[in-house]
């Protein structure tokens, strides 16, 4: 490890007791900034990181891949590509052409640069680590992915389905803790499980043979038509829970206190959105000591009574979690709506109020929760206005003195 980074290791551990008791979590995508500063370069990441500060962020989430394309260099993914680099202009939105963006091979780990950055200022840093292994479900797979076709998810029937490698073979399991292995590395203090950002994935998708055996073992049968039988959500389950597992084995081994966030996604809805899209039962993994927090990510308010229904939402998960005994929760202030998650602008449409006056109400009612904090998801360049931002950097949870 380099010298300077582990100065800055230092400083954060030093740096460690003086957090605030509540939390403004900020996510990164380094991606979403090459209109505003040159996003190959180190200096670039510190840019990046000054803009996200405005915020009043107390904690860094530095997301760590493109699909599954590393934004690091990255012995586990070094291997011959089968398609060319990243193009923007292959990108089925109407963005300005950005050429080529290739943040695995520029020279220099612009996630570790990040990382020793917030350790001067005094910032906590994490990594943001999505679900997929894709982006669009057809490109930015990785050359790892692309070398083990003999690997990928299956639809019922079937049907190979390349945007994910299936957590039912060892040797996935065991390619994705060596990059996990890598991330550990940089020394983050915190790793956030994203369940939203999956590139398509879902448990519909893991018909591969090692599963559909287990299944004719178990229960005498072909497996299930629909993906959402209790059984093979069961089934799913335990691969994922294995892999989430034996990614806290790596973090003890580590001898460092990292903690682990898991999302709850469309809180407040009848079915649990975790379990029925994700195989994932946060619940589960938190009285295991698996995780270490919650991130209610997104909600499904009721807009007949929005403040109303949002907290009676965050009250029932604070309440949960502190039933079982242990866990952080942290609630959203997000800036636009993505896949039907409403963001505080939706607040703001429906209620006639400004932006501002929404993040000042939900910040206000995730405190009265008593959760230990928020997320912003994702700051993009100037996503979160400097009056919101002014809210955000403003609001403070008093603590008792002996706290």
């Amino acid at each position: 490890m380099r010298l300077q980074s582990v100065v800055s290791a230092a400083i954060a551990l030093a740096c460690a007791s003086a957090w605030a008791k509540f939390e403004k979590i900020a996510y990164i995508d380094s991606f979403d900034y090459p209109h505003l500063h040159e996003t190959e370069t180190a200096e670039g990441s510190i840019r990046i990181l000054e803009n996200v500060l405005k915020t009043g962020a107390t904690t860094i989430l530095w997301r760590n891949q493109s699909g599954a394309i590393p934004r690091y260099p990255s012995a586990e993914e070094a291997l011959p590509l089968k398609e060319p680099p990243l193009d923007k202009r292959r990108i089925p939105l109407s963005e300005t052409v950005r050429g080529w963006v290739r943040f695995d091979d520029c020279g220099v780990n612009l996630i570790q640069a990040a990382a020793d950055e917030c350790a001067r200022r005094g910032v906590r840093f994490g990594i943001h680590l999505t679900t997929e292994e894709n982006h669009f479900e057809s490109w930015t797979l990785s050359p790892w992915n692309l070398e083990h076709p003999q690997y990928w998810c299956c639809r019922n029937g079937g049907t190979p389905w390349p945007g994910r490698c299936s957590l039912a073979y060892d040797e996935v399991r065991e390619h994705k803790l060596r990059l996990f292995d890598e991330l550990l590395a940089m020394r983050p203090q915190m790793i956030y499980l994203d369940l939203c950002r999956s590139g398509g994935w879902t448990p519909s998708l893991e018909y591969v043979k090692p599963m559909e055996d287990e299944w004719r073992r178990l229960f005498g049968c072909d497996p299930p038509d629909k993906s959402r039988d209790p059984r093979w959500l069961a089934l799913v389950a335990k691969y994922v829970e294995r892999y989430y597992t034996e990614m806290r084995a790596r973090i003890t081994r580590t001898g460092r206190p990292v903690e682990l966030l898991i999302a709850i996604e469309h809180a407040g809805r009848d079915s649990d959105w975790n379990w029925t899209e994700r195989a994932v039962d946060w619940r589960k993994l938190l009285r295991a000591g698996v995780v270490d927090a919650v991130v209610v990510s997104s909600v499904d308010p009721d807009w007949k009574d929005p403040w109303g229904s949002t907290a009676k939402i965050y009250g029932d998960v604070v309440r949960e979690v502190r039933a079982i005994g242990r866990g952080k929760v942290y609630f959203p202030i997000m800036s636009y709506n993505f896949t039907g998650r409403p963001g505080y602008p939706e607040y703001a449409k429906r209620l006639g109020i400004s932006p501002a006056n929404a993040v000042q109400r939900l910040l206000e009612i995730a405190r009265d929760a008593g959760g230990d904090g928020i997320t912003m998801e994702v700051v993009d360049g100037g996503n979160y206005s400097k009056d919101v931002c002014a809210v955000i950097s403003a609001f403070k949870v008093e603590t008792n003195k002996g706290e």
